[in-house]
């Protein structure tokens, strides 16, 4: 009997203390809902409950993506200029020299481009329908076969199973870019690699040619070979001719090496620049030839481009 006492004693003084507990949690959680629900709310743009969704369950994915992105513009952020600008320039010191540029592929191919870059480039082609592509520096053809399966979706009529005709033209003096070009039979026909120089009578007529022939009319043109300043120059020169339609643009690549922590580039200077790379060639472009018929279009640099500076956007013939 008194073991039996003892016993539900002890019983009544846990239930005891449970219940305690649990209201105690009870009331913890509640506290902590509540200042998370203000905090949700506080975040909310004004005037507007980003919890709300439309009583009709039949609204498609896209009405409902479009009421997010529409909050989401309501909500301003505010940037350092100072620190953005500091920030830019230990990403460029960083992604030159630790190569990272060259840590991508594109179809198992070598591919030496910034994947924001790239996408912004897909971009162009596609809202711009660009019918032909003019590069100068192949490497190995990564992105001339980029270039041709981004086009290749937009101008293919799967209806009709019929093609517009588009070309990618690309050139370096390292004639390897063909033997992994060939490898892709469905865009190896639409890409004219020519193993010469970008600047050099051979690939001038071959270009002016297929110019001749195709009459596209859209044209986007990326300058991607030497970088000093006087090649890239000397391109900008010729190849802007080609660059007929309003809004369609050279793409100077690669403007970050004109860098001062780069030894390369700036062990000298041209065009009255800190260094000798695509930077200068661009604003001496820019100050001449280029004045008043293109503008630099910082729109195209998305948050990050290692081509800063360099979108040029054709706005008067």
């Amino acid at each position: 009997m008194l073991i039996r006492r003892l016993l539900l004693h002890i019983f009544q003084g846990i239930a005891i203390k449970s219940i305690i507990n649990f209201l105690l949690g009870l009331l913890v959680g509640i506290s902590i809902a509540s200042q998370h629900l203000f905090s949700c709310k506080s975040l909310a743009p004004v005037g507007r409950n980003i919890t709300d969704r439309p009583a009709n369950n039949s609204t498609s994915k896209s009405e409902e993506s479009k009421q997010i992105i529409t909050n989401a513009t309501e909500v301003k952020l505010s940037l350092n200029p100072e620190n953005m600008v500091e920030f830019y320039e230990e990403y460029y010191k960083f992604y030159e020299q630790n190569h990272a540029w060259a840590l991508k592929s594109f179809l198992g191919v070598h591919f030496l481009q910034n994947p924001n870059d790239a996408i912004t480039i897909a971009e162009i082609l596609y809202n711009q329908d660009i019918d032909l592509v003019i590069e100068t520096g192949t490497y190995r053809g990564a992105a001339a076969l980029f270039f041709a399966s981004i086009m290749y979706q937009y101008r293919y009529d799967a209806k009709n199973n019929s093609m517009r005709p588009f070309k990618i033209i690309t050139m370096d003096i390292n004639p390897e870019a063909r033997k992994y070009i060939d490898q892709f039979t469905l865009l190896a026909p639409y890409i004219l690699f020519i193993p010469e120089s970008s600047v050099s009578p051979a690939a001038r007529a071959t270009v002016n040619k297929t110019v001749f022939e195709m009459k596209p009319a859209n044209v986007f043109i990326s300058l991607d070979g030497d970088h000093y300043a006087e090649a890239v120059y000397n391109e900008l020169l010729y190849y802007q001719q080609y660059v007929v339609n309003i809004s369609n643009y050279m793409l100077v690549q690669d403007t970050r090496l004109s860098r001062k922590w780069h030894t390369l580039y700036c062990g000298q200077s041209k065009y009255d620049g800190p260094c000798n790379g695509p930077q200068e060639a661009v604003n001496w472009f820019m100050k001449n030839d280029g004045h008043g018929r293109f503008e630099i279009d910082r729109a195209k640099e998305y948050l990050f481009s290692t081509h800063q500076k360099g979108w040029l956007k054709r706005i008067f013939k």
